[in-house]
């Protein structure tokens, strides 16, 4: 059903499906509606006239959730026949399929070269969209992950789950630490200068020791002086 956010009237009821609808999706645009099923479909509607514009046929078991890329040209569904499939929104072909991990929830990132997905194996897997490689499994969870979504600006996804949590995940590249950023603050200064010297003469593996030759000493003040004012996140 479609309802008028203002009003909370019902605007429209879409009808063709033969069984339960799992997920919806608006497009990009807010033209076309996706919507997943039971019924091992996926279809796509002309929101402003109900019309059934498509039916994506692929699928060999329930489809638990559909997402449009952020151009609106692909879809993705997960499916419980353990796939996640991309399909072209224009021409409803498919475009790939991605295997081993149950969809019950996928999302794509803001900018559209990867796809997450949930699975009842309790992780979440990230997805490369042009290749079809698997990037990355997260894994945190004690029960199947129904629901995954990346924040704006990409750099965070959450994870809803059984288990009754919702996890977030760091995925914003970390520039590389500096030695003579003892502290870790992204910046070499006069803290970390204290740092070392506050170490001075400690034996073993320490960030103090700035040169890694197993010792705090005059040597590791010296590399941490030359370096002031540098900048953790430009090498």
């Amino acid at each position: 059903k479609l309802w008028d956010v203002d009003t909370g009237n019902e605007l429209r009821t879409l009808t063709g499906h033969t069984d339960e609808v799992l997920s919806v999706s608006f497009s990009p645009d807010g033209n076309t509606l996706a919507s997943g099923s039971n019924d091992r479909t996926v279809k796509l509607w002309d929101v402003n006239t109900g019309s059934e514009l498509r039916t994506l046929r692929g699928h060999t078991h329930w489809v638990y959730s559909v997402s449009f890329s952020p151009d609106g040209n692909t879809l993705a569904s997960g499916s419980n026949d353990r796939t996640v499939k991309l399909w072209d929104v224009n021409t409803g072909s498919e475009l790939r399929t991605f295997t081993g991990h149950t969809g019950w929830g996928v999302s794509f990132s803001p900018a559209g070269n990867t796809l997450a997905s949930g699975s009842d194996a309790r992780t979440v897997k990230l997805w490369d969209v042009n290749t079809g490689s698997e990037l990355r499994t997260l894994t945190g969870h004690t029960h199947g992950v129904y629901s995954v979504s990346f924040s704006p600006d990409g750099d965070t996804l959450a994870s809803g789950s059984g288990d009754g949590t919702v996890l977030l995940w760091d995925l914003a590249p970390k520039p590389p630490r500096l030695a003579a950023d003892v502290n870790a603050d992204g910046t070499v200064n006069i803290q970390d200068l204290v740092a070392v010297a506050a170490a001075f003469g400690i034996m073993g593996e320490t960030p103090a020791d700035v040169n890694g030759d197993g010792t705090v000493n005059i040597q590791d003040l010296v590399q941490v002086a030359a370096q002031l004012g540098a900048d953790a996140a430009a090498p």
